[in-house]
């Protein structure tokens, strides 16, 4: 492993230095997000400030936040309920399998324990804002759990002049803590550890939210090769390796853009119309101002006190008629086209958000059918599914981390408390041998974002009303997301059938219930009886196993029926094999639980296959009849 670079506050500090012009931006989101939009930069303290000037008319300047309203309807479609998560078992062992969806439980207990719908939702706020989040997941060992937080990008560091996320060697993440709590963390660097400062930056963020004078600013800092430190200015105060293999920061961009390290968020391509709408509206309202408050011609002559006129209802006014009688100037009346250009400009800020009316609550105009008012809805959600892939990809590796990490420290178990499939409170036992090694998990694209979540369920109740889907294929797909182990499950079912395969193989009788998997028992005997071993097993065992398939693929035919299943359970050729000779066979070589019925029936079958000729006979018989002298025959 590579040392540790002793200048390593320096290279924080220069990535500091590096994102400055993007932490202006991001205060910028945040203060329009909150109505703050008449605003100054002071170059000299490198903050934005109140602006509080009067306009040059006089006039008040007027703020309507539609920023808000968009921010928080996209905030709404990107809300978050627990994804359809799949460990996949490293093998189809017993083993393997427990431990997979052992696994599948660490997560849903994980996803509750630690409120990560919650922290997942301030992550997608930071996301709107400012373009790029980040999650760190980590092992606290003061509680023994595994914890997941939120890394706004004013604390998030990577290496200066990179471009991608990726190409960083390093990413450090800044936390304040209590001066005289890290002292007794580190006893052996008490001496060396310094109070935070101040930020450098100018981040009003932190003007908002002050650090308190005892506060003490670390770094946490993971390396691409799987060194990890701890820092305080150059002051190293813990050096070792992560536990994971997957890296433990994940960074989510809201639109990621060639060649810029930092995600563009929602909010930062709408601010030019949203200070122009404020400036659309100011001007209307002064307008308004000018048309009820009208200015009035006095003569000098007339003996009228300026004073006197105050626009209040039944107001008397004396004026001296030699002199003149005071007029009012009525000012022109305000274009149309300017009323429209704040409806144009409130068109164009949904347009560049990517929603519409019909996603704001609001009827579209034009628009009456529902069909086409789904189709409005459904555009505007799929502008978000880069967002949401982006999620959903940060998500799968967070998954990861948490359950190395778990299977790095859970040395002794926990008990998880939770509710089964059937809704019952059960407890699971949790620990480090029963969760799985280097793990392989999969989200269901969409799944863990509610509004998708909801379509998905009326599509499947829609299916399933149409009778184009059984029941119980509905259910499975409707729970999928809820956390059932249907994967799993199958690759159980599948490990399962497996084994009864062997066994049949190896010449032990076999027992099949209606409980289990039949389709997964299918899949495997049928499969088998299509390999080239099949043919080398003893033709006592291989009419065994197609008895098998064919009960298999008839579990409901009783009697006759089944048995005429066996017979015929060859598709092509058809008339290459006697029946009578067939049965005679499977007598002679077929399975013991078989050969009765298949005597049993041999009166039967010959009465109805000697009916069957007579029959065929007539018909032609007939047909020969209907044709005549034409000739000809059936084609």
């Amino acid at each position: 492993m590579a040392d540790f670079p002793q200048d390593i506050g320096t290279r924080i500090a220069n990535s500091r230095d590096d994102k400055t012009g993007n932490t202006r931006v991001w205060d910028l989101c945040s203060l329009f997000v909150e109505g703050r939009q008449w605003l100054d930069f002071n170059s000299t303290s490198l903050k934005y400030t109140i602006d509080t000037r009067v306009r040059r008319d006089g006039s008040k300047r007027q703020t309507v936040n539609l920023l808000l309203n968009i921010y928080r309807n996209i905030l709404s479609r990107l809300t978050l309920s627990y994804p359809s998560v799949v460990v996949v078992p490293a093998s189809p062992s017993n083993d393997d399998i427990i431990k997979a969806k052992t696994s599948e439980i660490a997560l849903r207990y994980y996803w509750s324990a630690d409120d990560i719908e919650v922290v997942m939702n301030q992550a997608i706020q930071n996301l709107l804002i400012c373009g790029t989040v980040g999650l760190h997941t980590f092992y606290d060992s003061s509680d023994e759990c595994v914890h997941t937080t939120v890394v706004n990008p004013y604390d998030l560091f990577f290496e200066k002049n990179v471009t991608r996320v990726e190409d960083s060697q390093w990413v450090a993440i800044r936390t304040f803590h209590i001066e005289e709590d890290v002292k007794k963390a580190y006893p052996d660097k008490a001496d060396q550890i310094t109070s935070f400062s101040g930020d450098s930056t100018g981040s009003l963020a932190y003007d908002l939210h002050t650090v308190p004078d005892d506060r003490v600013e670390l770094f946490e800092i993971y390396w691409r090769d799987g060194r990890h430190a701890i820092v305080n200015g150059d002051t190293y105060l813990y050096k070792g390796e992560r536990h994971t293999a997957t890296f433990p920061v994940q960074v989510i961009k809201y639109t990621e853009l060639p060649g810029r390290l930092w995600g563009l968020g929602l909010v930062q391509p709408l601010l030019d119309l949203q200070r122009l709408y404020n400036e659309q509206r100011t001007q209307i309202i002064h307008n308004v101002q000018l048309m009820g408050n009208p200015k009035y011609l006095i003569p000098k002559t007339s003996g009228v006190n300026a004073a006197a006129i105050t626009n209040k209802p039944g107001e008397k006014i004396f004026y001296n008629p030699a002199g003149g009688a005071p007029s009012m100037i009525q000012p022109a009346p305000m274009p149309g086209y300017v009323q429209e250009s704040t409806v144009r400009t409130q068109a164009e800020m949904y347009d560049v958000a990517g929603i519409h009316s019909v996603s704001l609550g609001k009827r579209a105009v034009g628009v009456s059918s529902g069909k086409a008012m789904q189709v409005l809805t459904e555009r505007d959600t799929s502008q978000l599914q880069t967002t949401q892939s982006n999620i959903e990809r940060a998500m799968r590796d967070l998954g990861k981390v948490v359950l190395e990490l778990m299977q790095a420290f859970y040395t002794e178990p926990k008990m998880a408390r939770m509710l089964d499939q059937t809704g019952r409170v059960a407890f699971q036992a949790i620990s480090s041998e029963t969760i799985v090694k280097e793990p392989e998990i999969f989200i269901e694209a969409g799944s863990a974002f509610r509004f998708d979540s909801q379509d998905r369920d009326r599509y499947v109740m829609d299916l399933f009303q149409a009778g184009l889907i059984q029941p119980e294929d509905a259910l499975k797909e409707m729970s999928f997301r809820t956390g059932n182990s249907f994967i799993t499950e199958r690759v159980q079912a599948m490990a399962h059938a497996q084994k009864l395969l062997d066994a049949a193989k190896q010449g032990f009788e076999i027992e099949v219930f209606r409980s289990d998997d039949l389709r997964s028992m299918l899949k495997v005997f049928n499969d088998y009886i299509r390999e080239d071993e099949f043919y080398e097993l003893p033709e006592e065992r291989q009419l065994y196993l197609r008895d098998i398939v064919v009960a298999l693929a008839n579990p409901d035919m009783q009697g006759t029926q089944y048995q005429q299943a066996q017979v015929n359970n060859r598709v092509f050729p058809k008339d290459s094999i006697d029946n009578e000779a067939q049965m005679q066979a499977m007598i002679a070589a077929g399975s013991p639980s078989t050969q009765a019925q298949i005597a049993d029936s041999m009166v039967q079958l010959g009465q109805k296959t000697a009916q069957a000729e007579v029959a065929t006979q007539a018909l032609d018989r007939g047909t020969e009849a209907l044709i005549g002298p034409l000739g000809g025959g059936m084609g």
